[in-house]
């Protein structure tokens, strides 16, 4: 099934714009009124921080969506989550066999083509469209797990929060944004809820490399005392691969906190390992 393969590669493409770990932030002497702002922009900061969820799993059935390359493929499987360990989205047609697997850890990316029995594995640094933009896997998680993040950070503090702005000035629908020298990151806010709705970054702005990333949040449902999306659309495009343009849209069921799996696949001798160039060259010539 050629299609499975173009599905797991190029979902990988949408990485490619996460994050960079040398960013810095220079403070700026501030007046008493610019403090009060500021402390009330911190206050909304932390209350969007605080809709996290608690659960350390998140599983789920999935229907998985892709547009990219000509081509518009869609198919059932399953989306296993760990915080800090692994991102998983299998595809399974028909609830029947699994034909694919994209795994991401904080170590590796891992493509399973399991109609031909080849996969990909490698670290970010590895693939080249990866390494190239500074892939983070930590950033990656946070826009899955529908939460803020900062660029090389695991995990968020109290005190990360003041490196943020919200525009104060919105009342209905409110933006958060980090801004380093190479990237521009972007939450628009509910409000009413303190619940990111959409989450980009753009990256080299006005260059020949130009890319940016969105996810977009929907049709939230309860866990927990917390709330979280059933369905996320990513969206992905780069002028440095002739303009790709990627669309990856995941409709999640039946979610739970299930703890019961493994965060690593185990690879079996009967698989042929290829480089991610012979993959993504497979592509091109379907």
């Amino acid at each position: 099934m050629k299609k499975i393969l173009c599905i797991m590669t190029i979902a990988a493409l949408f990485a490619s714009c996460s994050t960079t770990k040398n960013a810095q932030t220079t403070k700026i002497s501030s007046t008493p009124q610019q403090e009060q702002k500021q402390n009330k922009s911190l206050d909304y900061i932390r209350k969007v921080g605080d809709q996290a969820v608690y659960a350390q799993n998140i599983v789920s059935k999935i229907n998985f969506t892709i547009d990219a390359m000509g081509r518009d493929v869609s198919v059932d499987g399953k989306l296993n989550m760990r915080r800090n360990e692994c991102i998983r989205i299998t595809l399974v047609p028909f609830g029947l066999m699994e034909v694919g697997r994209l795994e991401f850890t904080p170590d590796y990316v891992l493509i399973m083509d399991r109609m031909h029995k080849e996969y990909v594995k490698a670290s970010y640094g590895d693939i080249d469209f990866l390494k190239n933009n500074g892939i983070d896997f930590y950033t990656l998680q946070a826009y899955f797990w529908n939460e803020l993040c900062l660029p090389g950070r695991k995990q968020l503090s109290d005190s990360d929060y003041s490196q943020f702005t919200a525009d104060m000035a919105q009342q209905t629908e409110r933006s958060i944004d980090y801004k380093s020298d190479k990237f521009v990151f972007s939450w628009l806010t509910d409000v009413s809820k303190a619940q990111i709705t959409k989450a980009s970054v753009n990256y080299g702005q006005g260059t020949s490399n130009q890319s940016s990333l969105a996810f977009e949040y929907s049709s939230f449902v309860p866990m927990g005392s917390k709330r979280f999306p059933s369905v996320e659309k990513l969206s992905f495009n780069t002028k440095a691969a002739n303009n790709a343009k990627v669309s990856l849209t995941l409709k999640l069921s039946g979610i739970s906190d299930d703890k019961n799996w493994e965060p690593r696949t185990d690879i079996s001798d009967k698989y042929r390992m290829i480089s991610a160039e012979e993959a993504f060259s497979k592509i091109m010539s379907l």
